[in-house]
């Protein structure tokens, strides 16, 4: 999320994508990419030099629903990173702070495992929630607008489908949305995708979901972790008031 990008719906509802020219701020740092390195996070702490808290106007924007991400809506407690979605009613009808996380480096090809709550009403990693419709919760790697992107995505309205898309600029793009056995938003799950250079390959707590051979990007790009709000009868569903939370317990490279 980085340079601009415009919000729609997208096909197969797989949406971080574009449409008011809203701009994301790009991070800086080196790209970390050489053989044999493992590099992770198990947020103890949330480094500043590894993480950049976004604080710009998120890219949902839309008659009725507005607001942007929130930089004190990232933060770390008991060893996961906690990112919060408020939504409130407001004069422009609802008002939305979200939260946002992107890695300052940037990653290339290689194997990203990501463990994680998707949004629910509970903040504790102990404690089960509500899953409520009007958000979607994603861990993707993203550069300069969607010249690499490779997304997981989860629905507040579709908890146990996983989404997961591939894009090679705004232009190029595969997707598929998988039902599974799962419910994303009450359990802690492992997911994973292997960026290859002709193929990307999915997997669902150590087995494999979807793979594509298509719009395969070659960019290296930002690790991001985000929850940001929806009113969508299609994609996230409709917007519900109040507060749910994302839990990320680890998140790990391996490069090939």
């Amino acid at each position: 999320m980085i340079t601009a990008r415009t919000v729609c719906t997208a096909l197969l509802g797989l949406s971080l994508v574009a449409c008011s020219g809203l701009a994301r701020p790009e991070a800086t740092g080196v790209t970390l990419n050489p053989a044999s390195v493992t590099w992770s996070e198990t947020f103890d702490t949330l480094d500043s030099a590894r993480w950049i808290r976004s604080s710009w106007g998120g890219f949902w924007q839309q008659p009725g629903l507005t607001g942007t991400f929130d930089p004190a809506l990232a933060s770390v407690r008991g060893g996961h990173l906690l990112l919060t979605l408020n939504v409130q009613t407001c004069a422009a009808g609802l008002c939305a702070r979200a939260a946002e996380v992107q890695s300052a480096q940037t990653f290339g090809f290689g194997r990203y495992t990501y463990r994680f709550r998707a949004a629910s009403t509970s903040a504790s990693p102990s404690k089960s929630g509500k899953v409520l419709s009007g958000n979607v919760s994603g861990a993707f790697s993203y550069v300069d607008n969607s010249a690499t992107e490779i997304d997981l995505e989860i629905e507040g309205n579709r908890p146990r489908t996983l989404n997961a898309a591939v894009w090679n600029t705004l232009s190029s793009k595969d997707a598929g949305a998988l039902p599974t056995g799962v419910n994303f938003g009450q359990t802690f799950q492992t997911l994973t995708y292997e960026w290859r250079p002709d193929r990307i390959t999915y997997f669902l707590n150590g087995v494999k979901v979807w793979e594509t051979t298509k719009d395969v990007p070659q960019q290296p790009a930002h690790i991001m972790l985000n929850v940001w709000p929806t009113n969508s009868a299609g994609w996230g569903g409709l917007a519900t008031t109040g507060t749910v939370y994302m839990l990320v317990d680890s998140v790990q490279f391996e490069a090939f």
